[in-house]
């Protein structure tokens, strides 16, 4: 792959996703290489879509997982929340700027307000009180076995990593803390937030948190289980929506194999519209990865799924809810991968991996990935579409 060239410089805005602020989002992801390390690669947007040839790759530092973006400290570019540099794994912060994240600067250490060594659990990112400032909110062990708690760090952060203040507040899960999904619902500036207990396979239920002026909520619903779960617009009121869904994992212990009716294979939509019940899909999944976005542009939210070698099915967003139309995309890696390795039909399979308007025409364009878990060395597969046609389409692991 040629040599990278750097981004046009932007002026800032208001993009959670665009870490050069030039009004095009960026994607930020991870990539493996020899010696157990992982790049973190920015490959910025255009008006032609995402162009590999502009890109920064930050070499040298093990990262454990890509968090995401948002704009930490207020100064309109969106910044990268990383875990990991050496030990203790824990949360980092890479600056953006009018040139994107700088390769050569050391990650930032947040300034988290506990006593805790190492941080293995969940975080996100989201504005929980709607100022227009991203703020980080983390998962963490309680002072009993039954109990976890939420810290939420609010922004604006400074260039050290401290937040401008915290609050501390029970987990509605209780239990072991498990994963964190953040989005917006009911037509206001704040992220709501879901809160999932931690599972050994199993589909287990989440807890839905409203944002607000004064932050998170301390009251919560209970939504059904399911350990897919994605934010959007889907019936186009302005309000936004969630959707939790069977993502086909199962507890391989004798008796806990399998989920009730109510579960197995089901998708849930909750409306933000106040006093609209659920719309209930039954013989949906699995939904093993969802990515909502409006990817035909009628200003309602669409929700792509994965189903391994099945391909990805894209549900349409309509007044009703999510309508089924039998769209399907299949995009998949080569049988062989170039060690020799064989891949089966569900191995080499894309999954959704999210979705942002990468080319700023006013509609989201869906992100395919194909990521090299079987394979023993590094590759990765991207294609960014709208359904229909492909945008754009590169390969990693070369950079």
């Amino acid at each position: 792959m040629p040599s990278p060239t750097p981004p046009r410089a932007g002026k800032g805005g208001h993009n959670p996703g665009d870490v050069n602020g030039d009004g095009f989002a960026d994607l930020v992801f991870e990539d493996r290489r020899g010696g157990g390390k992982t790049d973190l690669v920015i490959v910025y947007g255009s008006a032609d879509g995402l162009n590999p040839a502009t890109r920064t790759v930050t070499t040298g530092t093990v990262f454990d997982r890509r968090t995401g973006t948002g704009d930490l400290d207020g100064d309109g570019f969106a910044d990268v929340v990383v875990f990991g540099e050496a030990t203790p794994n824990r949360p980092y912060l890479l600056w953006g700027g009018p040139q994107g994240v700088n390769p050569a600067a050391r990650p930032t250490s947040v300034r988290v307000p506990v006593t805790l060594d190492i941080f293995l659990h969940s975080m996100v990112l989201g504005d929980f009180n709607g100022d227009g400032i991203a703020d980080l909110v983390m998962s963490l062990p309680g002072q009993s076995r039954s109990s976890s708690e939420l810290v939420v760090l609010y922004g604006p952060f400074t260039r050290d990593g401290a937040p401008r203040r915290h609050t501390i507040q029970p987990s509605p899960a209780g239990g072991e803390p498990g994963r964190l999904v953040a989005g917006r619902m009911n037509g206001g500036h704040a992220t709501d937030l879901l809160v999932y207990l931690a599972d050994d396979g199993e589909q287990t239920p989440s807890w839905l948190l409203k944002g607000g002026p004064a932050g998170l909520s301390s009251q919560a619903r209970k939504l059904n289980a399911g350990n897919a779960a994605a934010f959007g617009d889907f019936d186009g009121d302005g309000r936004g929506d969630v959707v939790v869904a069977d993502d086909g994992s199962r507890n391989d212990e004798p008796g806990y194999e399998t989920e009730p009716p109510g579960v197995d294979r089901v998708m849930t939509v909750y409306f933000g519209a106040a006093g609209r019940g659920p719309q209930v899909l039954g013989h949906i999944g699995p939904a093993r990865a969802v990515a909502a976005g409006d990817y035909d542009g009628d200003g309602r939210d669409d929700l792509a799924f994965g189903r391994g070698a099945a391909g990805v099915e894209i549900l349409r967003g309509a007044r009703e809810g999510l309508r089924r139309g039998g769209e399907v995309i299949r995009r998949s890696a080569p049988a062989v991968g170039p060690d020799g390795h064989h891949l089966s039909d569900e191995q080499r399979a894309a999954f959704p991996w999210g979705a942002a308007d990468y080319d700023n025409d006013g509609g989201d364009e869906l992100l395919l990935a194909f990521t090299s878990y079987w394979m023993p060395s590094s590759a990765s597969l991207w294609w960014a579409t709208d359904g229909r046609r492909d945008e754009s389409s590169f390969a990693g692991g070369a950079w």
